[in-house]
């Protein structure tokens, strides 16, 4: 039987699978020397990171306020006012400062696991250029010609750095997935058309791609809101998948006409009260639905444990 690293990696790869995969078939790891991890307040490993240090000074010099009501974090204000200044105020990140050897030492329980370990970049391109001069700021930094090359040097130091990360993450802790979070969309229509996209965003997209599958790879892009007239670019880049929101698009729509190019993670998610019998049913559903599909399950983060279990059950048999 094939563990659950070998069958994710094997759907990646179009090789034949022995069962549906889920997000239960990987592990994510944050390790609070990646000070992204600690700000953004998402950290995993293997020693328990108190939640009540979530936030403070990230990478870039930017400082973080993390909401526990939203389990998420927002810059303190505009970092600074002109996009053209970035090479001023923007303090780059020493990847290679941090003791990685003695990063895997202390976890080394943790990455013992037959799981497919993945990471996240927080954040990706147009979120990184919001948290620098602000929401307005950035849309017209992308499609103001005076503004464009300044953030053009900037994305493309930005993937410089994502596909160095890729690396160490990889080298010193095989970690073989990637999210690479930035979200591009509105619950209505992208922030954006697909021409500014592909002109200002795309080409950065693909060079932390192809830097990630050059290294064995692969990276699964999260980017909330309405943004299916962005598909053609998420073809474009070789993004390995992209599991969406589901309050925002709809996904069995997108498969049904992206699904023979693109791989995508799809929501299941239990009512609150629902029974043993009813969650198998949900599940049987679920499997005849998207039959023959490039989809895995993304289970929600609002399942009880129990029926997670059950869920899990229902998809190895």
């Amino acid at each position: 039987m094939l563990s659950p690293r070998e069958n994710f990696i094997r759907y990646f790869k179009n090789e034949p699978t022995e069962r549906m995969p889920s997000s239960l078939d990987y592990k994510q790891f944050g390790p609070e020397e990646v000070i992204e991890n600690v700000c953004r307040g998402f950290v995993y490993q293997q020693t328990p990171f108190p939640r009540e240090k979530y936030g403070g000074r990230g990478y870039f010099g930017l400082d973080w306020v993390f909401e526990p009501e939203v389990g998420g974090a927002i810059t303190v204000g505009k970092f600074f006012d002109d996009i053209g200044d970035w090479e001023k105020y923007v303090e780059w990140p020493d990847l290679g400062a941090v003791d990685w050897e003695k990063v895997r030492e202390k976890n080394s329980e943790y990455l013992d696991t037959d799981k497919l370990l993945r990471a996240s970049i927080f954040a990706g391109f147009y979120e990184r250029l919001i948290s620098f001069i602000g929401f307005e700021d950035a849309a017209v930094a992308l499609v103001d010609e005076d503004l464009q090359a300044a953030v053009h040097g900037l994305f493309d130091r930005l993937a410089d750095l994502y596909v160095d990360f890729i690396r160490r993450m990889h080298r010193y802790f095989n970690v073989e997935l990637f999210e690479l979070h930035d979200d591009w969309g509105s619950q209505r229509s992208p922030f954006f058309s697909l021409d500014t996209h592909s002109e200002m965003i795309l080409p950065y997209i693909k060079k932390v791609v192809d830097g990630a599958h050059k290294e064995g790879c692969f990276i699964e892009m999260h980017s909330c809101g309405n943004v299916e007239p962005l598909m053609p670019n998420f073809v474009e880049a070789g993004l390995d998948t992209w599991r969406g929101q589901a309050s925002a698009v709809n996904k069995p729509r997108i498969v049904r006409n992206w699904g023979d190019r693109f791989k995508f993670g799809v929501e299941l998610r239990p009512e609150a009260g629902a029974s043993d019998e009813e969650v198998a049913a949900l599940v049987r559903d679920f499997k005849a639905q998207y039959a023959g599909k490039n989809v895995w399950v993304m289970m929600s983060v609002f399942m009880t444990p129990e029926h997670r279990a059950l869920v899990e059950k229902a998809l190895l048999s």
